[in-house]
């Protein structure tokens, strides 16, 4: 890096269109041993490093550089020891994982949805960071057909009106992100859908963020996760004019997750009386009660479902449980 100057150069470079992105990390070999740092039943799967969107607010491409998709042979190697060491839950994730293969010319999301659900072992592979606009029929079909797949899908839409996804440089605009999610409830029925915003981004009005709010109910996600803006270093979006002050994003912030408590609330309450199947977590020596999950709930991100039970619940076994109780986020119930 040649200091200041060079950061500048890159930052007004990508502001005319994707450049030779560098960083750090990006270097880095995408492969090599694996150390299991999860409970044994769970783990994480990298299948790229990088990323080519150069959404505005985001430092990725000048920490891990361009997207580099591992070769799609390392990334199955890998699914295949992970199964033989017992992992029952794969998580595949990258900054873009519908991405996957693009560096090389060809996308090949859909052929390692195939691969990896022929691996013998696991039971639930599941996908993070999916972008609306490279949502293709393709894609939704393949994740229907393949039955370790779990309906669950995060899609980081960021925001929903127009002028503030092309200000973040986001790929996609409304339109684009409703046809995703009208076909991914059509194609999959009972998807989990999670999703993350971003409040009090740079010039966001008081309309545009009452337009975000009322999206939200509209969509009626999930899941849903919200971030006041904060400006990360050497960002297009961190020298941008009409920042706003920390009160101002914290309170959308908030006003958000709140409108989105109301929804999960309600959703959770939808499942009391149903039987489900879940994964045991193990047992939370405060409470006593063993901490599972559904498919519609991601390790680490999620909520649990507490179980009351006499007879133990084993970690990475699953189990069917009867719902009785719930509240915004978690779910209580015995074994059925």
């Amino acid at each position: 890096m040649g200091g200041n100057k060079d950061i500048v150069r890159v930052l007004e470079q990508v502001q005319q269109g994707p450049v030779e992105a560098y960083g750090p990390k990006s270097d880095m070999a995408l492969g090599g041993p694996r150390v299991i740092s999860t409970p044994r039943h769970y783990a994480y799967l990298k299948i790229a490093e990088g990323c080519n969107n150069h959404c505005y607010y985001c430092a990725i491409p000048y920490i891990r550089g361009r997207l580099r998709s591992r070769p799609l042979e390392d990334c199955l190697a890998e699914a295949r020891w992970l199964a033989g060491e017992g992992v029952k839950e794969l998580v595949v994730v990258a900054q873009d994982i519908t991405a996957y293969g693009d560096d090389w010319g060809e996308n090949s999301i859909c052929r390692l949805m195939e691969e990896l659900n022929k691996v013998e072992g696991l039971v639930w592979i599941r996908f993070l960071y999916a972008y609306p606009e490279r949502v293709t029929d393709e894609f939704i079909a393949t994740m229907a057909r393949c039955e370790k797949i779990v309906p669950y899908l995060d899609l980081p839409i960021q925001h929903c009106n127009d002028q503030v996804l092309k200000a973040m440089n986001r790929k996609s605009d409304r339109a684009t992100i409703e046809s995703a999610v009208r076909r991914l409830r059509q194609g999959i029925p009972g998807i989990t859908l999670r999703t993350t915003l971003i409040a009090g981004f740079p010039g966001e009005t008081e309309e545009q963020f009452a337009e975000m709010c009322e999206f939200i109910k509209e969509q009626q996600f999930d899941r849903l996760g919200c971030f006041a803006y904060s400006a990360e270093e050497n960002t297009v979006a961190g020298r941008m004019e009409n920042q706003w002050d920390e009160e101002t994003k914290r309170r959308r912030a908030d006003i958000v997750m709140q409108t989105q408590s109301h929804i999960m609330a309600a959703k959770q309450a939808a499942k009391v009386g149903q039987v489900l199947t879940v994964l045991s977590d193990g047992l939370d020596e405060e409470s006593g009660l063993y901490l599972c999950r559904t498919a519609a709930d991601a390790p680490e991100i999620d909520g649990c479902v507490c179980v009351q039970s006499d007879t133990p619940l084993y970690p990475g076994e699953f189990y069917q449980v009867k719902i009785e109780d719930s509240d915004d986020y978690d779910l209580f119930g015995v074994l059925a």
